[in-house]
């Protein structure tokens, strides 16, 4: 049975009365995507999809960085060197010219100008330090270039675009195959699926989102449950290794705090789905208020073992992490698995 005669009968079903639990999904996104940030948000605000699914862009820092090495690479027949002055709250590149003489074998360099980023603000300043008439054409290309590699290497991609879209499902379902490639949404995201389907083609044309809506509960109960559970159990194992005694890190405190956030954020989905599929979810409610309170014994551990201002301060750290906001480029563990390409008339291959 293919997707189309597959989807035709799941909404057969619904619209002779069956109950309506939420959709399968399957993305497909084009490896050329690249779009910046303001016409993601215009996309995204004509599609009616809330700015808090958006993924983030890319780190400015890293990006004036990597338009070094773009421009290096572009510019390298020019003899011209950008080289790093310093990094200390700023970040300075020189531009230098390399002059060989042939005659006396020696190599003179002179420096055309310098670009800064300042890390506090995440401002860039460019500084022009040769006038000369002979160098302005290059010192022209090098700004050109540079600045071209800066804007682009800030622009969204395929890679934030695929991160939007699993960031999404963790929240809203579960992974249907242990391979990755289809989703289960739950019917109270039906809104927020239907923004993501519209806005895919918006950024680019080949991009797109298959749904098939799933009427009655069928094995999706155990399908939804066996998936929470290899998470859970995924958790577990990742916290168990986090805390080997054998082992040193600095950003332990750090790592355990986002964790609970995401034990939060798994307990919230494994109650929106027990409800929706009706099946039992007291073991791994259990099993997630036991990882949640070893997170919080270590926390008390660390908060015991560091000098702090004020021991009232101390005595509640452990406990106020849990409000904490999420730290950029946290430490998440999950197991929705990269989307894979499948073919179109095959994409809801129960298996069964």
């Amino acid at each position: 049975m293919n997707t189309a005669t597959m989807i035709a009968t799941q909404q057969a079903l619904i619209d002779k009365g069956a109950e309506y639990l939420g959709d399968l999904i399957a993305w497909s996104i084009s490896a050329e995507t690249r779009l910046s940030e303001a016409t993601l948000k215009l996309a995204a605000e004509q599609v009616n999809l809330d700015f808090s699914y958006l993924p983030e862009i890319p780190n400015k820092l890293s990006a004036f960085k990597n338009a070094r090495t773009k421009t290096q690479t572009q510019l390298s027949n020019q003899n011209l060197l950008i080289r790093q002055i310093s990094n200390n709250g700023v970040l300075v590149y020189g531009f230098v010219l390399e002059n060989k003489n042939e005659k006396d074998k020696k190599l003179r360099y002179s420096q055309l100008a310098s670009y800064s980023f300042d890390k506090s603000n995440e401002t860039s300043n460019w500084n022009r330090e040769d006038w000369s008439s002979d160098n302005e054409s290059l010192i022209d290309i090098a700004r050109t270039t540079f600045d071209k590699w800066y804007t682009w290497s800030q622009e969204i991609t395929s890679k934030e675009i695929r991160a939007m879209l699993t960031e999404f499902v963790k929240k809203a379902g579960v992974p249907f195959r242990e391979r990755g490639g289809t989703y289960f949404v739950a019917r109270s995201y039906r809104l927020e699926l239907t923004a993501f389907r519209e806005l895919l083609p918006l950024i680019h044309k080949e991009n797109n989102i298959r749904w098939m809506p799933i009427a009655g509960i069928g094995d999706m109960d155990i399908i939804a449950r066996q998936s929470l559970e290899k998470e859970v159990q995924s958790m577990s194992s990742y916290l168990d290794e986090l805390l080997d005694p054998q082992k040193v890190s600095e950003t332990k405190g750090s790592t355990l705090k986002n964790q609970l956030k995401v034990y939060r954020e798994v307990e919230d989905k494994t109650k929106m789905l027990s409800e929706l599929l009706q099946f039992r979810s007291d073991a791994l409610t259990d099993k997630l208020a036991k990882l949640r309170q070893r997170c919080l014994n270590v926390l008390d551990e660390i908060a015991t073992n560091t000098v702090v201002e004020s021991p009232e301060a101390q005595s509640h750290q452990a406990e106020a992490s849990i409000c904490e906001s999420e730290e950029t480029n946290s430490i998440e563990t999950s197991l929705i698995p990269e989307t894979t390409e499948e073919n179109p008339d095959n994409l809801f291959d129960l298996g069964f």
